[in-house]
């Protein structure tokens, strides 16, 4: 084994030797020195520079062959020349409208996107001063990144919202961008947008006020709180309204419409509005939403306005109108002055002031067709007709004199005197007897609310068995508990779809409420399972 070893000992020793005769050091690159056999490395002292051999083998050119030209050496690298270093492209500015048509006032989108090849540090946008348009930033920058043909770019995105003020055509001004790229030199940079930009505003169509152009619109409202709505006790208005085409900022308020009415006191809670742009970034979003704490001052009807705004379809170019009806809420509590009754057309008037000018108007009109038909016909024709006028209006007054003067009219306020001054008892079973006579739940219980509001003094709003509660008091020997199930079979009827022997329920109505001649006479029924003694004391024993 050691004589294999020996020539691979030998082959690593002579190899440097070898190296430095066969291989010349290139200019520019010198080669590692190895000492020639039998010479002897010298090293630098301690201390001192590295001082290079006296000796050292020159490099010789190699041969060459044909019509090749001679080899040259090539000069040295310079050690301590600057190296150049990488300098990235400015940033490029896109810019893009959403729309190149519009109506005045109505808001568009700007879009623009800042793109470079480095990431940045900082960036400032400044809006130009204009006249003829309104620029007012909704979002950004959003930065984020693309590979666009094996290069890496970042795109920091803004959008604006644009209102052109006036009709005609409008150029978009250059928005003016500083900023510091991300480098090693911490390149700043300013720029500026394209100024071509030109947009085609369409004048304000003058029929439509007030003016709001917009691609579409919805409106909601609901009332929180209206499950047992009573007077003093405050309820909730919300009022939301969405656009496409506008910012919340932009849609109209509610509040100065509503303050006009009266029946409730109005105080606004809170107002919020939003804006966005749409995913593909051709469409501004609004909402606003207004709630309104609405306090009702005395009970009966609360109606609640309807709510309306008119706007402009920039999409059909046609005038629409979005509303909410109205809405009518039933409070509980005490009513008017009125008491809930259904006023007079007139309140106040005499009947003497209605037919005074009926009276002078027809007689004008008689004169009149009198002048005009004695120019053309002969005095007796014109005489007899006029005794047959004359004579038929004189019948027909006399028997509305006769009739006015009939007892039946006398005797019909002679009841209503004699009905008013019974006990409340009697005037209530005078009530049920009038509607004896319906056969429709629905009418009966709208009958009996009319009459007792009326003789009675009861408010017609009240609930039914909330009615038969005051009932019940009205006529204090009926039973409440039964006043009250009854009540609630006939509401079931109603507004459950339930199913009754209106008849058979009639009957045990009246039982309830009929009055006793001599009450106190009357004889007290046994309740079952009552009796007039103590029980036994003891009763195992």
């Amino acid at each position: 084994m050691r004589w294999l070893a020996a020539p691979w000992l030998i082959f690593s020793l002579l190899t440097p030797a070898l190296a430095q005769q066969n291989y010349p050091a290139y200019p520019g690159y010198p080669m590692p020195f190895y000492n020639q056999p039998g010479q002897q490395q010298s090293y630098s002292a301690p201390g001192q520079p590295f001082m290079p051999p006296p000796q050292q083998r020159q490099p010789t050119a190699p041969p060459h062959y044909g019509n090749q030209p001679p080899w040259q050496p090539l000069p040295a690298y310079p050690q301590n020349a600057p190296r150049s270093t990488f300098t990235p492209s400015p940033p490029r500015v896109e810019v893009q409208l959403s729309e190149n048509r519009v109506y005045a006032q109505q808001t568009l989108v700007l879009t623009m996107e800042l793109i470079s090849s480095s990431n940045l540090i900082s960036v400032d946008t400044k809006l130009p001063p204009s006249g003829s348009m309104v620029l007012t930033n909704l979002e950004g920058p959003l930065t984020q990144s693309r590979d666009l043909n094996g290069k890496r770019e970042f795109v920091n995105q803004f959008r604006y919202a644009v209102t052109p003020l006036k009709a005609g055509k409008l150029r978009v001004p250059a928005i003016d961008i500083e900023g510091v790229v991300a480098d090693a030199n911490k390149t700043e940079f300013k720029i500026q947008s394209r100024a071509d930009l030109v947009i085609d505003v369409q004048p304000i169509n003058p029929a439509v006020q007030p003016w709001l152009p917009l691609h579409g619109l919805s409106m909601q409202s609901y009332v929180q709180g209206a499950d047992r709505p009573e007077a003093g006790k405050p309820l909730s208005l919300i009022i939301d309204i969405s656009a496409v085409g506008a910012t919340g900022g932009q849609l109209p308020s509610f509040a100065e419409y509503l303050q006009k009415y009266g029946g409730f006191h109005l105080y606004r809670e809170k107002t919020e509005t939003e804006g966005s742009v749409s995913s593909d970034g051709r469409f501004l979003l609004g909402r606003r939403t207004e709630a309104f704490t609405l306090v009702p001052q005395q009970g009966g009807k609360l109606l609640i306005p309807e709510l309306k705004i008119d706007w402009w379809n920039v999409d059909t170019a046609q005038a629409e109108t979005e509303t909410v009806p109205i809405r009518q809420l039933i409070i509980k509590g005490e009513t008017s002055a009125n008491g809930g009754e259904i006023p007079d057309m007139f309140p106040g008037a005499s009947s003497l002031l209605l037919w005074v000018p009926l009276i002078g108007l027809f007689s004008f009109t008689i004169g009149f067709w009198i002048l005009s038909w004695l120019r053309k016909k002969r005095f007796a024709q014109v005489v007899e007709e006029e005794i047959v006028a004359v004579s038929s209006f004189s019948i027909r007054q006399i028997q509305n004199f006769l009739a006015w003067l009939a007892p039946i009219r006398r005797l019909q306020k002679v009841r209503q005197i004699f009905v008013r001054s019974l006990p409340r008892s009697f005037r209530l079973w005078f009530c049920v007897k009038v509607v004896e006579g319906e056969d429709d739940p629905e009418v009966w219980s709208y009958m009996l609310k009319f009459l007792s509001n009326k003789h009675l003094q009861i408010p017609p709003q009240l609930p039914l068995k909330e009615l038969g509660e005051r009932l019940s008091g009205v006529h204090t020997r009926s039973d409440r508990m039964q006043m009250q199930a009854l009540m609630g079979e006939l509401e079931k009827r109603l507004y459950a779809g339930g199913q009754i022997d209106f008849t058979a329920w009639k009957r045990r109505f009246r039982a309830q409420l009929r009055p006793a001649l001599f009450p106190f006479f009357r004889k007290r029924q046994n309740i079952p399972g009552k009796s007039g003694r103590l029980p036994r004391l003891n009763p195992e024993f």
